[in-house]
């Protein structure tokens, strides 16, 4: 089975998908004894237009990430306002994304000449193409690869996090919107299983599919997610790594997710400045790298009064740093206005930190009766339930409790329901799955 990762390997930074493609494949390869089913990560190889094995050296990038700003926030960090925004608008303009695009293509082919070497088969009966990452960002958009890999016998798989961008392209910028157009729609019209993170992204997905016209039943199968990271993260840093929150904070309130329309920064940023004047050592931590559509929020946060001191944004965050600050919360908001699973509420709740969420998409599903939900923009009620925080040690005590009793799937049991559906879906007695 090949397991794409070409976008994983390439990106400097981790996002939900990178992290949710790592912690499966690393426990999706090796494969356990006594199995047919045989997995590879690979890349795509536009000197060969196929796909190859990685190198030593993309391994090591594949299970050590490095956390560093996307290119464009790096160049407009070097440029001074208003001109850093001017700057980061036009890179946004999708014609010169493309030619940026074109220019890295042309650049890796030259760097791939030397690694033909390394490139797999090709595909037949025996090939199955697992998605695990965001591979609408991958070269070859899905609607063109899958129908030509089928045609040689070869199948597939996906694992879909959620559809939002065919559900509500407002959110999104255009070029995601018609990247992701492309990918589901090869998906949806080629693919032979459906892993879905929650039956929310289940049901979202077989609606998408309706309204497209597909009329071919999918093999659809919910596939729980571990939040395990927290704990190892933690367990595996180191002791000097130092704290990430200091003075005039005492307590903070803790939101992760990255800077876009949907995950509705805003309404946590009310609520704090709501909360702030009554409660002098509250602090608010914003965790997550510059999206889309987003140039009003973002500077509202680069000129809000208590930036750096009472206000915090880190977009560098790597898992122990991450897990830290979940652990240290006293509480995580998750205001999101929708949410394939949402994995901040079920990894906030494994670190033992409550939480207070949005009751849009998937998120009730994400925190059962664990957490405490309000209306995506009813701030008032925000307010009234996170002071109820920090005004009564006893109700939040208990939420403290609840959380620590959170018991959820681990990456281990993960990984084992994907395999135990791709072996169902791929694996025949007389052929291996490459």
């Amino acid at each position: 089975m090949l397991v794409e990762v070409t976008d994983t390997v390439s990106l400097p930074y981790t996002t939900g998908m990178q992290r949710v493609a790592r912690e499966l494949l690393s426990r999706l390869v090796p494969c356990p004894d006594g199995t047919s089913m045989q997995v590879a990560p690979v890349l795509w190889s536009p000197a060969a237009e196929w796909y190859r094995t990685l190198t030593a050296e993309e391994l090591d990038a594949l299970a050590n990430p490095q956390e560093r700003l996307p290119t464009s926030t790096s160049i407009a960090r070097r440029i001074p306002d208003p001109l850093a925004s001017a700057v980061r608008r036009v890179l946004a303009v999708p014609a010169m994304r493309d030619l940026r695009s074109r220019a890295r293509r042309a650049a890796r082919i030259r760097r791939e000449r030397p690694l033909v070497h390394l490139v797999v088969g090709p595909a037949d009966t025996s090939t199955v193409l697992l998605d695990l990452e965001a591979a609408w960002n991958d070269p070859v958009p899905r609607d063109r690869l899958l129908p030509s890999i089928r045609r040689r016998g070869a199948r597939s798989a996906v694992l879909v996090a959620d559809v939002l961008p065919m559900l509500h392209p407002e959110w999104f910028d255009s070029v995601l919107v018609r990247d992701f157009t492309h990918y589901l729609d090869g998906h949806l019209r080629n693919s032979d299983l459906f892993l879905c993170i929650s039956e929310r992204t289940r049901l979202d997905l077989l609606d998408v599919a309706r309204r497209r016209g597909i009329a071919r039943e999918l093999d659809t199968r919910v596939i729980p997610l571990g939040s395990d990271i927290v704990g190892a993260a933690l367990d595996d840093s180191p002791d000097d790594i130092g704290d990430e929150v200091g003075a005039p904070i005492t307590r903070f309130l803790l939101m992760v997710g990255t800077i876009e329309p949907r995950k509705n920064q805003a309404l946590a940023i009310d609520v704090f400045d709501a909360l702030a004047p009554r409660h002098p050592g509250l602090g608010m931590v914003l965790v997550g790298k510059r999206g889309w559509k987003v140039d009003a929020l973002i500077e509202r946060i680069e000129r809000h009064p208590e930036l750096g001191r009472r206000l915090l944004w880190l977009e560098e965050v790597d898992d122990a740093r991450l897990s830290r600050l979940y652990r240290d919360a006293h509480l995580t908001l998750t205001p999101a206005r929708y949410e394939g699973l949402g994995m901040s509420v079920t990894e906030s709740l494994q670190a033992g930190t409550p939480v207070v969420a949005s009751n849009a998409g998937a998120l009730p599903e994400a925190g059962g009766d664990l957490a405490e939900y309000a209306d995506v923009d009813d701030v008032a009620a925000w307010v009234r339930l996170v002071e109820r925080h920090l005004d009564d040690p006893t109700h939040h005590q208990a939420a403290v409790e609840r959380a620590r009793s959170h018991r959820p799937p681990t990456w281990d049991e993960s990984a084992a329901a994907v395999r135990a559906a791709l072996a169902d879906v791929f694996a025949t007695p007389h052929q291996q799955v490459l």
